[in-house]
């Protein structure tokens, strides 16, 4: 079970969805009786479905388990960023601790393989979303005749259906007001104008 407080939790459902596609390479665990398989895939979401889209090596050990529908769990983690003290306002004193503000989300099923026509959209859906807004984006059909198709036999894709979802959007929630308003300039000058500007969405109260 994640570790977290009721200020950490996302404001809207749609924010947990919001991190599968910034994120995008996660963490999948699923245990076993010799030991805790773990790899590092790309994850989609399929919004509509409450599901995750993903694959792996067929060489991959871990093919086995998914193939099993054993219960796994995917973990998405933004990089976050160190928030120092030294940041804040000397007046009336630095007297809050350092931290680390970051977003994680774990998504808890059982993974379902899936077709090979369904892993190549699912493919193609990932070129599309990592070449969006590119310069000269990269297209699937570059591979040239039957280049995906050559691929595909080693390629495992699978749905994970969401069972259970536990997230901890740790943004400054309970810290002081003045004291997140400091690290959110900090961070903008930096170039993390993007962790903190969803800082200022769950900053404090007065």
């Amino acid at each position: 079970m994640l570790y977290t407080k009721p200020y950490f939790a996302p404001h809207a459902d749609d924010e947990i969805f919001d991190v599968v596609g910034r994120v995008v390479m996660g963490t999948l665990i699923t245990p076993h009786q010799q030991g805790v398989a773990i790899s590092h895939p790309i994850f989609m979401a399929d919004r509509k479905r409450n599901r995750l889209i993903s694959h792996v090596a067929v060489g991959n050990d871990h093919a086995a388990l998914i193939r099993r529908g054993m219960p796994s769990v995917a973990v998405l983690m933004d990089t976050g960023s160190y928030i120092s003290s030294s940041w804040y306002p000397a007046a009336p004193m630095r007297d809050s601790a350092p931290t680390w503000n970051f977003i994680v989300v774990h998504f808890h099923g059982r993974p379902e393989v899936i077709s090979a026509a369904a892993t190549a959209k699912h493919l193609s859906d990932l070129v599309t979303h990592m070449e969006k807004d590119r310069e000269k984006a990269w297209e699937m059909g570059e591979l040239g005749p039957e280049g995906l198709e050559r691929r595909l036999p080693n390629i495992l894709g699978y749905e994970l259906p969401i069972e259970k979802v536990e997230s901890r959007f740790k943004l400054g929630q309970d810290e002081r007001r003045r004291d997140m308003l400091a690290a959110e300039e900090k961070l903008r000058g930096e170039g993390k104008a993007e962790l903190a500007q969803r800082m200022a969405q769950y900053r404090p109260e007065e």
